[in-house]
């Protein structure tokens, strides 16, 4: 009995560790490329949704990005923008405010790395104490520093490794 106590307590622990080291920032571009069907990243980008959506990994995403998300997709169809963004805030992410503190922070990563709207993602990953973006916009981000990026096309086999650690 005592050893299968000590065995639960040490699996409860193991996939509480998992779970911790499964935290990442989800750029708006998987969002985008899951609602359009994107012939490339469309399939990848959805399985990191069902993921958040099934808790296999903990999504953090800033306001910025259902902004965006409506932006970028009420340009080619205001319909499918609409619904993109119910099924956004029905997931379970972790939303982070942007306020003036983001705001200043974002504006020395700008200047730093002369990127613009990414900095904002950039200070709110800094805030939740997030190393790592999931995204496909790599040209800004590696611009960005001490950011690890995860690919979608790399996701799966990323996500499966860490599973097994």
């Amino acid at each position: 009995m005592e050893r299968r106590l000590l065995q639960e307590l040490k699996n409860s622990s193991e996939k509480q560790r998992r779970k911790i080291a499964l935290k990442y920032y989800i750029d708006t571009n998987i969002f985008v490329y899951s609602a359009l069907a994107h012939p490339v990243y469309g399939k990848s980008c959805k399985q990191i949704i069902d993921d958040i959506q099934n808790e296999k990994i903990e999504a953090y995403c800033g306001f910025l990005v259902p902004i965006e998300l409506l932006g970028s997709l009420a340009k080619m169809n205001p319909e499918k923008a609409a619904v993109a963004v119910q099924i956004f805030f029905s997931l379970p992410i972790n939303l982070i405010q942007i306020d003036e503190r983001i705001l200043h922070d974002a504006a020395g990563i700008t200047v730093e790395s002369g990127v613009s709207y990414d900095s904002v993602h950039a200070a709110c990953m800094q805030r939740e104490g997030l190393d790592t973006i999931i995204t496909e916009d790599i040209a800004d981000w590696k611009k960005i520093k001490k950011v690890k990026i995860i690919r979608p096309l790399d996701y799966k086999k990323i996500i499966k490794t860490e599973h097994q650690k």
